[in-house]
């Protein structure tokens, strides 16, 4: 599979490589990057009991490939690092990451997107953007498993503010261990938004369809839309009303089937060019059989503060009501969540910067047959610097810890890490 996938994706790459650099102008551009790392975990197996430490060494080798035109364009990352352990050397072994962007503009307002990322790591916890599902399980085990998530998008302006988009994501999970589960999944999706009176009144019309298929858990057809109704006050005010609605069909076995209808509304509002501010509150309600009553309705919220400011920024976040964990290291089902969460950078001078995060979060698995409740709280701190134009140290803590209902599930782990990275300040320009 990874042999057919680095094959798919050299070909791709080579035909938009080839559409784009024949365009009437271009810009090629390579950046080539190395770095090695030290790690140390305090629990490197994530239990709670009789914890073993380990330090690894890490060495990657990669390199960020761009070809931009006029109204296209495309973008290849890919890192392998080799990973060197302490006391585990049996798990001595090559990880491999991978990121594809390209657009293409088909007209004036035209544009498709394609994207694809690629991750083959034995690292139980990893965080990355690029995929589509927040993977609220918990994976212990330090076998090899690959992930990949592909996408593409076709979008269309026709007003000031009025567009149209269609999309398409198909992602996979394989593990080489036969304990977690593999599983599939396809997503395709429309969105509309259309002002009737420009910056007045207007609607957003979301729809998605997720067909999930997996090794031993019931496949199944998950339909989501979502209308929202939108009053413009000013340019940088507007409130809006919304509906979601979803529905869960299970293609068999004796899961039932639920609905899940949630109105909310609540507003957006840029305060100033660098403070956004967004809110959004509701009530959901979950209509299915195997749910006792207490469980089956509840507040739905997500809001978000941003401010940008001359050398950093602060995000603060937080978000609740309920959640659909399927495509993890675990099938988990409908999930009653609250979640809050904070991040800053700073650059303290243009040779050290730093960064910072935390994030509470609580989940209330109300499908499994046994009751089970997680509390995740992530935090951590960097400092970079940068001694050369070409050279960065980064030192980095990391903290983790989940508190289950489940004492099995129980883990606490702090994590240090120190990399050193090579790169050319500018990339390397190779153009006509």
């Amino acid at each position: 599979m990874k042999n057919k996938y680095y094959l798919f994706l050299f070909a791709v790459s080579y035909l938009l490589l080839f559409t784009i650099s024949n365009a009437d102008s271009y810009q090629a551009a390579f950046t080539p990057r190395i770095s090695v790392s030290e790690e140390y975990t305090d629990n490197y197996f994530l239990t709670d009991d009789n914890k073993e430490h380990e330090y690894i060494t890490i060495a990657s080798i990669g390199f960020i490939a761009e070809v931009l035109g006029r109204s296209n364009g495309m973008s290849i990352s890919y890192d392998p690092s080799y990973s060197w352990h302490d006391r585990y050397s049996d798990n001595d072994a090559w990880s491999h990451r991978a990121v594809f962007d390209c657009w293409i503009g088909i007209s004036r307002n035209t544009r498709l997107e394609i994207n694809d990322t690629f991750l083959h790591t034995e690292e139980p916890v990893t965080e990355i953007e690029d995929f589509t599902e927040v993977d609220t399980s918990i994976r212990r085990s330090r076998r090899y498993y690959y992930t990949n998530s592909s996408g593409v998008e076709l979008s269309h302006q026709f007003g000031e503010s009025d567009s149209v988009s269609l999309g398409f994501v198909y992602s996979f999970l394989k593990n080489d261990d036969p304990d977690i589960e593999d599983n599939k999944r396809y997503n395709p999706s429309m969105n509309l938004t259309y002002w009737f009176i420009p910056h007045k009144w207007g609607l957003e019309l979301n729809g998605s369809y997720t067909r999930g298929e997996f090794d031993v858990s019931n496949d199944f057809d998950n339909w989501f839309g979502s209308l929202r109704l939108l009053k413009g006050f000013t340019r940088h005010f507007d409130m809006f009303v919304q509906y979601d609605h979803t529905y869960m069909d299970y293609i068999q076995g004796i899961t039932n089937n639920y609905h899940i209808y949630n109105p909310s509304a609540g507003f957006n509002y840029s305060v100033a060019e660098d403070i956004n501010l967004y809110l959004n509150v509701g009530y959901y309600v979950l209509d299915t059989e195997n749910v006792s009553n207490d469980e089956t309705d509840g507040v739905s919220a997500e809001g978000e503060i941003e401010k940008i400011f001359e050398r950093g920024s602060i995000h603060i976040t937080g978000s609740g009501g309920y959640d659909e964990s399927f495509f993890g290291a675990e099938n988990l089902g409908t999930d009653k969540y609250y979640e809050s969460g904070c991040t800053a950078d700073y650059a303290f001078t243009r040779y050290i910067s730093g960064d910072i995060y935390g994030f509470y979060r609580r989940d209330k698995y109300i499908e499994l047959s046994t009751e089970r409740k997680d509390k995740t709280t992530r935090a951590g701190a960097a400092l970079t610097l940068h001694p050369l134009r070409w050279m960065s140290l980064r030192f980095e803590y990391s903290y983790r810890t989940v508190d289950s209902s489940i004492d099995t599930n129980d883990y606490e782990e702090n994590r240090g890490l120190i990399t050193l990275t090579l790169s050319p300040s500018e990339p390397i320009r190779l153009t006509e």
